[in-house]
């Protein structure tokens, strides 16, 4: 089968990552399929490597986002007709409505439906609505829908008749190198608390340094390394104003982005990982930071719970004191770090990007197969009709 896997959403960050980890693996996968990966230049950069069953096809769009668009539903579909593609994956919600059936779409973005509820800037507003309403209209049009977890589906509306029929449940998996394990990274001092967020409200990064800010008035001394590039430059503003309001700026140090050899040895090297985000869809950073056996702190939300399970220490985000509370048991007890520490990694044994490879290519495999089924008995009918002509 020659599939299509539509890149063009996936820019930075979640996207790159999945792509980054379950392509290398779809490579090695004993099976016929040959992969074509659309994207942008940038895009492509990040994630190409020497393939035999993955080509890698540039598509160079323009305008920004209302030009990128325009090339996803009118350019794209040109190019994978080119190419002979007999199935279509969208790794990150937007159906391309125009492209050969059948179609996959991944709900793999889930702030559109939320994103209300947390600080966002206009333009970020106004990009979330807009696709809130694709995604809406993706979840109809697509011949099967991709979830990355039960939250995912439930928040989209794929979890209730009619779409919860094409609906599969596929989590994100975890590989090198987040194992148990890894040197701590040249910067990272001896004794540190460590978090890893992108520049955005929900990351919750805010109450996290009030949180962090009572720690170390009952006496906590290890500085907070926090790991994240730019991606809301307001937010990021007001987030290091209250920094220093509270005193911190010593004390909470922001690295910038990390590379994923450094992350993982300062997860697995962290006196405490903390993470406050209070909106994921499918939480590979929570799955990473457990592959490298860290002593967790995290935010009590649906998708983090269904990840994680009772792997780590549970505190309402939203509350600096609870969290607070959370951190500093975890940073004060050896004991209590080193059994948070074995869970991490008995949980963490639940996820492979093998398993994520298996359950893509298996729910593929069968829309293919239903797609190719409900044609024959559309020629069927056709034949039947009257007036039809016979084949005699």
């Amino acid at each position: 089968m020659r599939i299509a896997v539509n890149a063009m959403p996936s820019s930075g960050y979640g996207g790159l990552t999945y792509l980054r980890q379950i392509l290398p693996v779809l490579e090695r996968r004993e099976d016929p399929h040959r992969w074509f990966v659309y994207g942008r230049p940038a895009t492509l950069e990040k994630i190409r490597f020497e393939a035999r069953k993955i080509v890698f096809r540039e598509v160079r769009p323009r305008g920004g986002i209302i030009g990128r668009l325009l090339a996803e539903q009118l350019q794209l579909p040109a190019l994978m007709r080119a190419d002979g593609i007999e199935l279509v994956y969208t790794a990150n919600n937007p159906d391309l409505v125009l492209a050969p059936r059948p179609r996959v779409i991944a709900i793999r973005y889930t702030e559109p439906f939320v994103y209300r509820e947390f600080y966002n800037s206009l333009p970020k507003q106004i990009r979330c609505a807009a696709l809130r309403a694709l995604t809406a209209v993706s979840l109809r049009t697509a011949d099967h829908i991709l979830c990355v977890s039960d939250y995912a589906r439930r928040i989209a509306g794929a979890g209730k008749p009619p779409l919860v029929e094409k609906t599969t449940v596929v989590y994100h998996g975890l590989g090198a190198p987040f194992t148990p394990g890894r040197p701590a990274p040249s910067w990272a001092p001896s004794a540190f608390l460590f978090t890893s967020a992108k520049m955005i409200g929900y990351s919750n990064l805010i109450r996290l340094a009030e949180a962090y800010a009572l720690c170390r008035v009952r006496g906590l001394r290890e500085p907070l390394l926090v790991a994240g590039g730019p991606h809301d430059a307001r937010f990021e503003r007001m987030l290091k104003a209250r920094v220093a309001e509270l005193g911190l700026t010593e004390h909470m140090r922001f690295l910038g982005y990390v590379d994923a050899e450094s992350m993982a040895g300062a997860m697995a090297h962290a006196r405490v990982f903390i993470f406050s985000s209070l909106l994921e869809a499918c939480p590979n950073t929570l799955i990473e930071a457990m592959g490298c056996g860290a002593a967790i702190v995290a935010s009590d939300t649906e998708p983090n719970r269904e990840v994680a399970g009772e792997a780590v220490a549970w505190c309402d985000g939203r509350d600096a004191e609870a969290m607070a509370e959370a951190i500093w048991a975890a940073a004060r007890r050896e004991d209590y770090r080193r059994a948070l520490r074995a869970k991490a990694l008995a949980q963490a044994a639940r996820f492979s990007w093998e398993k994520t490879a298996e359950g893509l290519v298996g729910v593929l495999e069968r829309t293919f197969r239903a797609g190719r089924v409900a044609k024959w008995q559309g020629t069927a009918l056709a034949a039947l009709e009257p007036g039809a002509k016979s084949a005699d």
